[in-house]
């Protein structure tokens, strides 16, 4: 039993000095951005998870056992925080993203001043909670790897980040099955070894690839056509370039709502890997919806601030341009401008002349 407990703390310590490690190196990076920041958070607070379960200092009282207590109640929504602003590629800071772990916080704050009964309640909520954002997590992780143009990103998401979202919803399923008599979904031991592996997985794809991966997001402009020959092409990118330049200018295909990359490659002739190196790599798009977006916002921009458009709805230019509803034209126009597009259609002096508008945005 002594062997094992000794195991289980060595495997902590280098679990905890690998979290340590990369939340230092991400915290030190500059600029700040909004993924560096959210990681820091996320990796002190997976220190403060691997601390918790630690059999070793869980009859031990103070201040230790407190702080590392409430870091591990927010690692579920701060992993989820994280895991946005890596890869959703946001222009601008949200800040609002932290708000669940202030939540969970204020639960393990006040729970255990609870009547025992209202304390168990609270407990299953938070642990709902905590699987909720879990599951967003992994659906943002999934869901985004087929438009991801950043190779080294692609590559983070299912061994890296997806084996750590299926550790911390074990973990959270665990946790919400506790009161009904069930025991943890992994001992002690397999926890120690989870974390460990985990954490030297992180040092290893995050470092070595921050630079590209946690830069500040600037946001890129519609595909520029180009023209006449470019420096360092070969006569195959080139032409990949020409057809793309034709395909978003003549044919207008960013108007097309199921439009993905692969399809994209097959309209311009060419394989989807060449595709994706030269829309991230030459023309700067780090995901293909905000390749494609970038145009239509562009035509939106323009769209509202014509006088002669100013009574048509804003719903009705969404789905002109190829959104599939207003809520994502709404959001993707906003990113863009930091304006709601009613807001905008307001600023170029539309007035009271568009009430259809204000109340379709």
């Amino acid at each position: 039993m002594a062997q094992i407990t000794l195991f289980d703390v060595l495997l902590r310590g280098l679990a905890i000095g690998a979290f340590a490690a990369t939340a230092l190196a991400l915290a030190a990076g500059r600029p700040l951005t909004m993924a560096r920041a959210f990681g820091t958070l996320f990796f002190v607070a997976a220190v403060g998870h691997t601390l918790d379960n630690c059999s070793a200092l869980r009859t031990i009282d103070g201040p230790l056992r407190i702080v590392s207590h409430l870091l591990s109640t927010t690692g579920a929504v701060l992993f989820w925080a994280f895991a946005v602003a890596l890869f959703t590629d946001r222009p601008r800071p949200a800040w609002r993203l932290l708000w669940p772990a202030v939540v969970m916080l204020t639960f393990a704050l006040v729970g255990p001043r609870l009547p025992l009964e209202a304390h168990r309640a609270l407990v299953m909520v938070s642990n709902l909670f905590s699987a909720g954002f879990v599951v967003l997590a992994l659906a943002l992780i999934a869901r985004g790897w087929r438009g991801d143009l950043v190779d080294a990103r692609r590559r983070l998401r299912a061994p890296v980040m997806g084996a750590a979202a299926a550790y911390v919803l074990l973990m959270a399923v665990g946790d919400l099955m506790r009161p009904f008599g069930a025991g943890p979904m992994l001992g002690s031991l397999p926890q120690a070894l989870a974390l460990a592996v985990l954490g030297l997985l992180g040092v290893s794809a995050l470092l070595r690839v921050d630079p590209v991966l946690l830069e500040a997001i600037v946001p890129a402009g519609p595909v520029a056509a180009p023209r006449g020959a470019e420096a360092g092409l070969d006569p195959g990118d080139q032409l990949t370039l020409e057809r793309l330049a034709r395909a978003m200018d003549v044919d207008e295909v960013w108007r097309r709502e199921t439009l993905t990359v692969g399809g994209l490659a097959v309209m311009v002739g060419a394989p989807e890997h060449r595709l994706r190196r030269l829309i991230n790599g030459r023309l700067g798009h780090r995901n293909f919806a905000a390749f494609v977006n970038a145009r239509r916002i562009a035509a939106a921009k323009g769209e509202l601030g014509d006088p002669e458009s100013w009574r048509k709805p804003v719903s009705s230019i969404a789905y002109d341009l190829g959104f599939g509803s207003l809520g994502p034209f709404n959001r993707a126009f906003k990113d863009a401008t930091g304006m709601t597009p009613s807001a905008y259609r307001q600023s170029q002096g539309a007035g009271e002349a568009s009430p259809i508008s204000r109340t379709a945005a």
